[in-house]
């Protein structure tokens, strides 16, 4: 029999540790870093195994990492699966990684928290909706870095228009940026906290949770949160529409006057950025 992945631990995508009964993981790189190496996939996908399969905690606490760079990280990302050759398969490893781990956010039997600050890509906006709370700092901005690219986000396509509608869903889907208040309003985040208190504040939510009466939120979760069947159809039609995109010769053309426009660079040289 295969052991257990600890919960407790500390790589370059991220750290983890047990604070009482709350998982707290703190991101150190966004998501695309995932990407290079095959066996950092795998035992990430490892650790969300154990994280569904542990009774050691009864609220997971997720703390984002900064995005200074992210709109850069992105593009280079995008060349990068443009470019790649047909046995690189760039997109299909962070599409798949992204389908599990909002398929585990989704079943997981415990309070989830993500805790925002600074600039959040819209990719971890989307992420962050498969948790049960949301909570960012007052200087959060919601940035969309594919905005006028005519390329879909990934993880757009449930939880965003249940929450807003699919009229409202498909303005924001547009937008370059928003602003925490606007997030709030919409009800995409649950609280807007100083940015000081950000740990704080998460940490004294997720404890009058859980000392409350968490099994009825749980119930209540489980019940009106997603439909799984319908959450794997949407991401797996998100995975599709990608490809598509991305394998089109008009598409290319786009994207590196897009390059040229935004980044001052040709998509070979932005590839390589980062």
């Amino acid at each position: 029999m295969k052991a257990k992945v600890s919960l407790t631990t500390d790589n370059d995508v991220f750290s983890s540790s047990l604070v009482d009964d709350i998982l707290v993981i703190r991101q150190k790189q966004h998501l695309l870093h995932l990407t290079q190496e095959i066996n950092t996939i795998f035992g990430f996908y490892e650790y969300l195994e154990s994280m569904f399969t542990s009774k050691a905690y009864k609220a997971l606490a997720v703390f984002s990492h900064q995005e200074q760079d992210a709109h850069v990280e992105h593009g280079s990302f995008l060349c990068k699966a443009i470019l790649a050759s047909r046995d690189n398969k760039v997109m299909d490893r962070l599409t798949n990684v992204v389908n599990r781990l909002i398929l585990t956010l989704s079943t997981l039997n415990g309070i989830t928290v993500f805790a925002g600050q600074g600039r959040i890509s819209l990719f971890h906006l989307n992420l962050s909706l498969a948790y049960d709370y949301r909570i960012v700092t007052d200087d959060a901005v919601f940035e969309n870095h594919n905005a006028g690219t005519g390329l879909i986000t990934k993880g757009s396509g449930y939880f965003l228009p249940r929450i807003l509608g699919v009229k409202k869903a498909t303005e924001i889907l547009q937008w370059k940026t928003f602003s925490a208040e606007e997030a709030l309003q919409f009800g995409l985040v649950d609280r807007i906290v100083p940015v000081a208190r950000l740990e704080e504040e998460t940490f004294q939510f997720l404890k009058a949770s859980l000392a409350g009466s968490a099994s009825t939120l749980l119930g209540i979760r489980k019940l009106l949160k997603c439909d799984l069947t319908e959450l794997q159809r949407t991401l797996e039609l998100e995975d599709q529409l990608i490809k598509e995109r991305l394998e089109s010769a008009e598409f290319k053309k786009n994207f590196e006057e897009y390059c040229m426009k935004n980044y001052g660079c040709d998509m070979e040289t932005l590839r390589c950025s980062k």
